[in-house]
């Protein structure tokens, strides 16, 4: 079995692609990047708009310029959280060559995942602790981008069945949740210092190989 998994094949747009351009633009992203740091440390409840202006040297009433309200920049925060990881995923499997297997990949999968939600940051940080602080009718609006990601993950389980590379006894639905949160748990005890992300992609790899048959 072949684990080294290809670095090249969960590459994102240049930061240059990405990055502000206007100058409103960049107040806009050094807003949420502060609201996404506090949202993390201080939670829903203990954050507040002044509370972020403050942070990037603004009044409170540019922030309101921009984000409505506290639950609108939330929003935005978790929004940008789930979305980054989404995007990476799709990226990586669109860079797979055709005939790319079910095995293959879950490996660009699952390197793209950690990669993202480590150098998301604050912003993956906020998706995990903070999601279930915010209120429900903002938890409703942002189901769909976590369900869609979710969807994802099935249809590679399940589009490794119907090429035969899956066992039968596998529960694809099962095997989602679990892999995506083991995934996600990374946030809580991965270290710079420690195994590298492709490291631990791969050692991710031979423990998931159970659920493929033997070739």
């Amino acid at each position: 079995m072949n684990t080294t998994i290809n670095p090249a094949r969960t590459a994102l747009p240049s930061a240059a692609e990405q990055s502000p351009t206007t100058k409103a633009q960049v107040s806009r992203e050094r807003m949420i990047d502060a609201a996404a740091k506090i949202f993390v440390e201080r939670g829903y409840a203990g954050t507040t708009m002044r509370a972020v202006a403050t942070q990037v040297g603004f009044r409170a009433a540019s922030l309101y310029y921009h984000y409505r309200s506290k639950e609108d920049l939330i929003e935005a925060v978790l929004a940008r959280g789930m979305g980054s990881v989404a995007d990476a995923v799709r990226v990586s499997l669109a860079a797979l060559p055709q005939e790319a297997t079910a095995r293959e990949r879950i490996e660009a999968a699952t390197l793209a995942h950690l990669n993202s939600v480590v150098t998301s940051g604050d912003y993956a940080l906020a998706s995990r602790r903070v999601m279930v602080q915010v209120p429900i009718h903002v938890r409703r609006r942002l189901v769909s981008l976590r369900d869609a990601y979710s969807e994802l993950w099935l249809e590679i389980l399940e589009s490794a069945r119907a090429g035969g590379e899956l066992r039968d006894e596998v529960d694809t639905h099962l095997a989602r949740t679990i892999i995506l949160g083991a995934l996600n748990s990374v946030l809580d005890w991965y270290r710079p210092n420690g195994k590298t992300l492709r490291e631990i992609a791969e050692q991710f790899a031979i423990m998931t190989e159970g659920i493929f048959r033997r070739v």
